[in-house]
């Protein structure tokens, strides 16, 4: 030891060391307090350290699940206001069915109303299948289904495509593969529904009404075939046939034409009589002249072949002069040609008529004169019959007192459905044939032109009918195979799956499902046929039905699965909070008591340096002895 080494007494050294311990203390609990933590780290006290590491890593990996957990509670959410928003629409398009079902009448009203709710019922559909699409929640869509699709192959689409009248060919609401054979088959006879034809008959004042001929193949038509009538008694009658957009106008029992007889040269001794007939007004088929020469008389009868020529209307003037050059000669024919010459008939243009002289023969006598008169009569039936260019015929004949007994009631328009011997049919591989035939009367599968829909459990054959040139399809018994086989494989990518602990032993899966119309969803088809007949209603009534029952177990499905994970989730929550107390029971420290203890060594510093000075005091007495 040096003499300039310090040396501390015994008493100092002890106090020293105890202030040195106590500002230890001092520090720690500052920290503690500072901190709020009475283990910072693993030196302050491994076990409790260590232990609480592992409970506050545990509640972090909760908390972390709990976020998952809320995503997916979001994404069950969304498809499950999907589901509502789906309901709603298939309420909607119950109501088109119902007011469908109110409007069952086969008249053209009754027709294009259910033809409208059909459009808006198939808007409908596309509108669901278009919610579901857009119900997706941060890439999961709970309601896009298992991903399986089937349809048609180009191919046979094609094949059936190339039938003659057919086009537009497909398969919709596709629930399993299967093949369909497309067949075209009839002899295109053409008919009026018998019930139609006895109310025409009834109402309009015509018989004998047929409706007659064969399809055309290149023009034909299913169009009805409609009578109106027109006019009243004692005035002109006109009858309009109808037939898609073309028309027949026939008039008739007009009673403007004429007939008169009139002398130009009187006769006496040494001059010849000269006299003439003369045709004039309109004239129409039936309609009598006669000319009377001396008491005998000679008629003529207008026939078709007065009226027209080629299938054209012959002028007025043209058919005047027809009829004058008939009776002329029913006169010749008939009179005593020594005693009278019958002249040719010509044509007054400006007098609008056509005329014949007869001159006598004899100059001298008691015979150097005659008398002539000429009359007319209206036709008292006509007979009508006319052709369209889909092979349609359509005749009858038109009485005219039959049309006075009437009087104005005859007015007005029939309608008759036409019935044409073609059929289009389709047989799958179960050999269930379904079919649609222009035979039918309307309300009972009747072929249509546009789309056709021939329905079986495994989908809905579709084919757009083309009537002017289907035809040729029926002559030549044609067929084609329509094939459906499935497009795309089932997927779980849209499936969701929710973890439940840190340690991923417990996990709970939502399997997505298909809401969409198709035929692995809902089954929803569009309307068929345009509602044309009740069964078409029936059906789509009834998947909605379906649809109905469906949408209500996917909207369980999901809400189980909601209340689960909103349970776990809660759980969850709770739990974290249960791992981060615990944790913080082992490492936070009692403000309160840390405080205590801070004062209580405050004071015990007061008292060390208090002590230690008076230790130091016993060393500054050596100085009094100086």
């Amino acid at each position: 030891m040096s003499s300039s080494d310090v040396n501390l007494t015994s008493n100092m050294r002890s106090n020293l060391l105890l202030l040195q311990n106590t500002q230890k203390q001092v520090s720690s609990i500052q920290n503690k307090l500072a901190t709020g933590n009475k283990v910072n780290s693993a030196l302050d006290g491994p076990n409790a350290f260590f232990a609480a590491k592992s409970l506050t890593t545990r509640a972090a990996d909760l908390t972390s699940l709990k976020s998952q957990m809320g995503q997916a509670i979001s994404t069950i959410q969304a498809g499950d206001k999907g589901i509502s928003a789906i309901d709603k629409l298939i309420d909607q398009a119950k109501g088109l069915t119902t007011s469908a079902y109110s409007s069952l009448g086969n008249d053209a009203a009754s027709i294009a109303t259910r033809k409208s709710l059909a459009q808006q019922f198939n808007a409908i559909k596309d509108q669901i299948d278009k919610v579901a699409g857009d119900s997706g929640y941060a890439g999961k869509n709970l309601l896009s289904g298992n991903g399986l699709t089937l349809d048609t192959t180009a191919s046979s689409r094609s094949s059936v495509n190339s039938i003659a009248g057919l086009s537009a060919s497909r398969v919709t609401n596709v629930v399993s593969s299967d093949t369909y054979s497309v067949s075209v088959s009839g002899t295109g006879a053409i008919s009026g529904n018998l019930e139609d034809i006895a109310g025409a008959e009834g109402k309009r004042g015509v018989s004998s009404l047929k409706v007659s001929g064969k399809l055309s193949n290149t023009s034909g038509n299913f169009s009805d075939i409609s009578i109106e009538m027109r006019g009243a008694q004692g005035k002109e009658r006109t009858v309009v046939v109808t037939e898609g957009s073309e028309s027949r106008t026939f008039k008739f029992f007009d009673n403007s034409q004429s007939a008169s007889a009139s002398t130009g040269t009187a006769g006496k001794e040494g001059t010849a009589q000269v006299s003439s007939v003369e045709i004039g007004g309109a004239i129409e088929e039936g309609d009598t002249f006669t000319a009377t020469v001396n008491g005998q008389s000679f008629s003529y009868t207008a026939q078709a072949s007065d009226l027209s020529a080629s299938g054209t209307d012959l002028s007025p003037e043209a058919r005047r002069q027809k009829i004058a050059e008939g009776l002329q000669a029913a006169v010749a024919g008939g009179i005593d040609t020594s005693r009278f010459t019958i002249g040719t008939a010509t044509a007054d243009a400006t007098k609008g008529t056509s005329s014949f002289t007869i001159t006598s023969n004899v100059t001298t006598g008691t015979g150097v004169s005659f008398n002539v008169g000429a009359t007319t009569t209206n036709a008292e039936s006509k007979s009508v019959s006319v052709s369209f260019s889909s092979g349609t015929t359509v005749s009858f004949s038109v009485d005219r007192a039959d049309l006075n007994s009437l009087g104005t009631a005859a007015n007005g328009k029939s309608t008759i459905e036409k019935s044409v011997d073609i059929e289009i049919s389709a047989t799958n591989l179960n050999g269930v044939t379904t079919s649609r035939s222009a035979g039918n009367a309307r309300g009972s599968s009747k072929l249509t032109d546009g789309e056709n829909s021939l329905s079986f459990d495994s989908g809905t054959v579709r084919v757009s009918v083309n009537s002017a040139t289907i035809m040729a399809a029926a002559s030549a018994q044609s067929s084609a195979n329509l094939t459906t086989v499935q497009r795309s494989d089932a997927n779980t990518e849209n499936d969701l799956n929710v973890q439940l602990n840190e340690s991923n032993t417990n996990n709970i899966g939502v399997a997505s499902i298909n809401v969409k119309t198709d035929g692995q969803g809902l089954r929803i088809d569009y309307a068929q046929n345009d509602f044309l007949d009740r069964a078409d209603i029936d059906k789509a009534a009834a998947s909605l039905d379906a649809a109905k029952s469906t949408l209500r177990s996917a909207s369980q499905s999901l809400s189980t699965n909601l209340n689960i994970i909103q349970n776990r989730e809660s759980f969850t929550s709770d739990f974290s909070n249960v791992l981060v107390d615990g944790g913080n029971k082992l490492t936070q420290a009692d403000q309160n008591e840390e405080g205590a203890n801070l004062l209580l060594l405050q004071t015990r510093q007061q008292l060390g340096t208090i002590s230690l000075s008076l230790a130091n005091q016993s060393q500054q007495s050596i100085l009094r002895l100086f």
